[in-house]
């Protein structure tokens, strides 16, 4: 504990000395006497055995007062010293974008659906970060800009999980085409479709580049960390005799030219030498890679995400003074109360 003003203690403390020693010097003397009228006291009286007791509690009331005195004294400078606590806070952590970048041809519905579930607890513990959703399969779509509204993207997160559930389980045989399957096809495919019949289909590098792009202040606030987390299991489905606007290693390089770290997550089911390529794609942005579509497993990379994304906090703290004139005031307010008292009592 500290204090702003020492020196109203100081100066306090000081008057609460020279009380305590004028108290001292006049311990010992007897007052003259100056004029007036004297009162006699027989002797008897002073033997009673009430007299006594009051003239004790008389003095002990009287001392007990000039101890309350000089207590709130010294508790007023206190006060008036203004005591303050230092202490070093942890600032809530405003300067971080984070997009989530997922590839839904249905060959990653499992591994989309089983990580969205995981993801919503990371966007719940979001403390002022802006998050942001790219969906992508020939051309990619921005469902959700970067944005701090945690309702909003949990609310698109939950219906982009139950219509990837619905594809899935009608893709696998589990379900019979429910009345809502249209709906939940024309949410996934409107615009993450343009061009499909000519160009094809899982046009990765420019699924991820239309996330790259999506970080749209970069030059206004370089200083932001920026997160894109990538699913795909990077399998081309490009038509013959067409090209890749943008490749995933080409994807890859604008993502580090922008600042932006990509953390990878693939299928079980990926080629080695996709594999290899999205996992050399997402490192050299500073991120990292994983794959797996099992619960327990996704929900091992996501703890891992986690722990990744910390890594990357721009963490600042801020020095705060809490004043902590509370206590002080309290015991003041109970020596004064105490005083009151005892003056009540000695003149009664």
């Amino acid at each position: 504990m500290e204090l702003k003003s020492p020196i109203a203690l100081y100066i306090c403390a000081g008057v609460a000395l020279v009380c305590i020693i004028a108290v001292f010097i006049t311990f010992g003397m007897k007052r003259k006497y100056k004029g007036g009228k004297k009162a006699f006291l027989p002797e008897y009286l002073r033997k009673e055995a009430v007299f006594r007791t009051r003239l004790v509690w008389y003095n002990i009331l009287k001392y007990v007062l000039i101890f309350l005195i000089i207590t709130s004294i010294v508790l007023s400078g206190f006060l008036m010293a203004r005591p303050y606590k230092t202490e070093s806070k942890q600032l809530a952590n405003y300067n971080r974008d984070i997009i989530l970048c997922l590839d839904i041809s249905s060959s990653v519905d499992n591994l989309n659906a089983t990580l969205i579930d995981k993801l919503e607890k990371i966007v719940q513990e979001l403390n002022g970060e802006r998050f942001g959703i790219v969906i992508f399969n020939t051309s990619p779509c921005l469902l959700c800009p970067l944005t701090n509204d945690y309702q909003y993207i949990i609310r698109e997160l939950e219906k982009l999980k139950e219509y990837l559930s619905i594809r899935l389980d009608v893709t696998n045989g589990r379900l019979i085409i429910p009345p809502n399957y249209e709906e939940a096809a024309a949410y996934l495919e409107n615009g993450t479709l343009v061009g499909w019949p000519d160009r094809g289909s899982s046009i990765i590098g420019e699924g991820l580049a239309g996330a790259v792009l999506d970080f749209y202040d970069v030059e206004e606030k370089p200083d932001r960390t920026r997160i894109i987390i990538f699913t795909s299991d990077n399998d081309n489905a490009i038509r013959d005799g067409e090209e890749e606007i943008v490749t995933l290693p080409e994807a890859g390089d604008w993502a580090v030219e922008r600042g932006i770290t990509i953390f990878g997550i693939g299928t079980e089911m990926m080629r080695d030498s996709d594999r290899q390529m999205m996992k050399d794609t997402v490192e050299k942005t500073g991120g990292a890679f994983w794959y797996g579509e099992d619960s327990d497993v996704v929900d091992d990379i996501v703890e891992n995400l986690k722990k990744q994304m910390a890594t990357l906090d721009d963490t600042q703290y801020e020095i705060i003074e809490n004043e902590l004139p509370e206590t002080t005031f309290r015991w003041l307010l109970l020596t004064l109360s105490l005083m009151l008292l005892c003056a009540f009592i000695l003149k009664v």
